[in-house]
């Protein structure tokens, strides 16, 4: 997995918003790019983060009307971040750490691009690697629950030896 790096797999470039668009237009750009989230603010800089969950959730489920609600009301939303030379386990560590899915990816500060859960786990590379990817992602201090027959959602962490035998982990 060292030899794999971010800026190998990252979105380049990142879909970014400025502050002053709406929710509404951040949605018609999510459905043109088929993306569920959009950096917001500007080309070398983000400062937030819009995600689809975040439209479902805070705008239409609180009843808000997105063509009056501006992006920067995300603005307060961490942002969180790893270098374009990160390797890709280094990018599961932060995603662990602060219990995300993307990142954005910084070049000497400045936005570079995007980098996905989904991402890191399609380019791992072989079964071993995606295995590490997953044990870094879930963390060794989380224990593992297995998914009972019966039951139908399960909870699932690192230290799993099949992780096929395991549901609910994201």
């Amino acid at each position: 997995m060292n030899q794999i790096k971010v800026r190998d797999i990252m979105t380049h470039p990142p879909v970014i918003m400025s502050p002053e668009k709406t929710v509404q237009d951040a949605a018609r750009l999510m459905k043109e790019y088929n993306c569920g989230a959009l950096l917001i603010g500007s080309s070398e800089h983000a400062q937030g983060i819009i995600t689809d969950r975040d439209i479902a959730v805070h705008i239409v489920a609180e009843g808000k009307d997105p063509a009056r609600t501006h992006l920067k009301a995300f603005l307060n939303k961490p942002l969180h971040s790893c270098d374009i030379h990160a390797t890709l386990e280094e990018a599961a560590e932060q995603m662990r750490t602060h219990e995300v899915r993307r990142l954005v990816v910084l070049n000497e500060g400045r936005t570079n691009g995007v980098i996905t859960l989904a991402t890191l786990l399609q380019h791992a590379g072989s079964q071993k690697l995606s295995d590490q990817v997953l044990h870094t992602l879930l963390g060794s201090s989380r224990k593992c629950h297995p998914v009972k027959k019966e039951a139908s959602m399960g909870t699932a962490g690192a230290g799993c030896e099949n992780y096929d035998d395991f549901e609910g982990v994201f």
